[in-house]
């Protein structure tokens, strides 16, 4: 996988640009048209100054009305576009899927856990993707994606567009695995927050591993959801030509929209 540059934010443990990513035909995404992230509540002045440089227009917000109003982005300029297309399912989202914790909380459970929410997302994705695929087809600037951890929902909407933009499944899995995290890794306060969320609403401690098991990004998580597309939908490009909205001449001009040779 090609990025042109390692992009920072303070206030973002899970952000990037997929600029330089290389395409199937050759060419790669030419501009950071495309941005993921992790939750957005602590970004600096700096950081939105850095993401304004990066030409951003929208901020698609995948999470729950109740993680934006505990979390809120505070976007600073009112010319940057806030788009919420809530995606429930999630285990940072909907209380019913981390209470699957509640009776079995040892890693291996956190893990099948994972991948039950990874056999939902295409479905629940599913509604959404017109407004999504629209932002790239008709809208100008950059698109900033992101929800809680920036790994789940994010990394199934990212691989469903560079799918469409004609990136191998193997570069788009680099990039997937590139949001792993261990609860080790991250800062005091985020371990905090994390194992206090998840725990409340497993309704018992979790141990280490267990989180460890929904923090990271694993290519069997992923697999899941690919799994579930080809076997409900026939497949990738299927799925993506029923429910993105956009005609297969729509599908050319996003790719000429933001790939260059």
């Amino acid at each position: 996988m090609l990025h042109q540059e390692i992009l920072r934010l303070k206030g973002a443990d899970n952000f990037r640009s997929l600029k330089g990513m290389v395409a199937r035909c050759g060419r790669r995404i030419g501009s950071d048209a495309l941005l993921r992230a992790d939750q957005l509540h602590s970004l600096t002045d700096e950081d939105w100054q850095t993401l304004q440089r990066l030409g951003l227009r929208t901020v698609c917000d995948l999470r729950s009305n109740g993680e934006r109003d505990r979390y809120p982005n505070r976007v600073p300029d009112a010319a940057i576009k806030q788009l919420h297309l809530e995606v429930l399912g999630d285990v940072r989202a909907d209380p019913r899927v981390a209470a699957m914790l509640t009776d079995n909380p040892k890693a291996e459970d956190a893990q099948d856990m994972m991948l039950a929410v990874y056999r939902q997302l295409p479905g629940l994705l599913a509604p959404l993707l017109p407004t999504l695929f629209k932002l790239f087809t008709q809208d100008k600037g950059s698109v900033l994606i992101h929800c809680t951890a920036g790994k789940d929902r994010t990394g199934v909407v990212v691989m469903l567009l560079l799918h469409a933009l004609g990136v191998a499944p193997e570069s788009i899995m680099d990039d997937y695995l590139c949001s792993a995290r261990r609860f080790s890794q991250l800062s005091a306060a985020r371990q905090e927050a994390i194992s206090h969320a998840v725990s409340r609403m497993a309704g018992r401690s979790v141990s280490e591993a267990a989180l460890d098991a929904i923090l990271d990004a694993r290519p069997e998580y992923l697999n899941a959801a690919y799994r579930v597309i080809e076997a409900e939908y026939g497949g990738l490009d299927r799925y993506l030509q029923r429910f993105s909205g956009l005609s297969p001449a729509d599908f050319q001009t996003l790719r000429d929209a933001l790939l260059i040779a």
